[in-house]
């Protein structure tokens, strides 16, 4: 596989994954919101949507920020791999979540003698380990959400309003743990951004190309 083919190949996979990254958000947020552990299916709803939101979500997150940094290339070469180191970050934050999730909730469906989903103190803790962890993995996606909204701004190899999107969405990402509330604005946005970049990746949209100078590659 020569060069060309090799970078096509990953643009269709960072497409597939900035799809994958929505539905992520979508379908665990569906569960979390909805879901009744005391349902048949509640426990194995609950496990797929960690497994989503943890797993799958970092993996698709990663994949697609390559894929990204390969399109816009040396133009912003320092930027994109800044943000690619970033959204590792995220991902292992995010990861990191799930587990928390899925090892507070077994434990509470192994032990029920325990009453623990009564106890305030344990919800306090869980409630604020798991908001804690989540922030963080927000905050890193907000700073390579910034960088790319920066980087493709710069280069010209996205159009000005997604790049405007990925600002809104980094900014909105950046103080969730600040404010809560902003999780589901920051959620929305990167929905909106990751379902318009899927498109244009898995189309190879052509960019906008300019002549910039070799220097230029912040």
């Amino acid at each position: 596989m020569n060069t060309t083919s090799a970078s096509m190949m990953l643009q269709k996979w960072g497409g597939i994954a900035f799809f994958g990254l929505a539905a992520t958000f979508i379908v665990s947020a569906g569960v979390y919101l909805t879901g009744n552990l005391r349902d048949p299916l509640g426990p194995f709803l609950y496990d797929l949507a960690d497994f989503l939101a943890g797993p799958v979500w970092a993996a698709s997150l990663v994949i697609a920020v390559l894929a990204l940094r390969e399109r816009i290339g040396e133009r912003a070469s320092n930027r994109m791999t800044l943000a690619f180191l970033i959204s590792l970050l995220a991902a292992g934050a995010m990861v990191g979540v799930a587990c928390i999730r899925a090892a507070n909730r077994h434990y509470h469906l192994i032990h029920p003698e325990l009453n623990l989903e009564s106890s305030s103190t344990v919800l306090t803790v869980w409630t604020t380990l798991v908001a804690g962890v989540t922030a963080t993995g927000f905050h890193f996606l907000g700073w390579a959400l910034v960088l790319i909204g920066s980087a493709a701004w710069t280069s010209r190899r996205l159009p000005p309003v997604l790049c405007l999107l990925y600002f809104i969405a980094g900014g909105a990402s950046l103080f969730v743990y600040l404010d809560p509330n902003l999780e589901g604005m920051a959620a929305f946005f990167i929905v909106v951004v990751s379902i318009w970049q899927g498109i244009l990746l898995l189309l190879n949209a052509p960019v906008l190309e300019k002549r910039i100078p070799e220097s230029d590659t912040n």
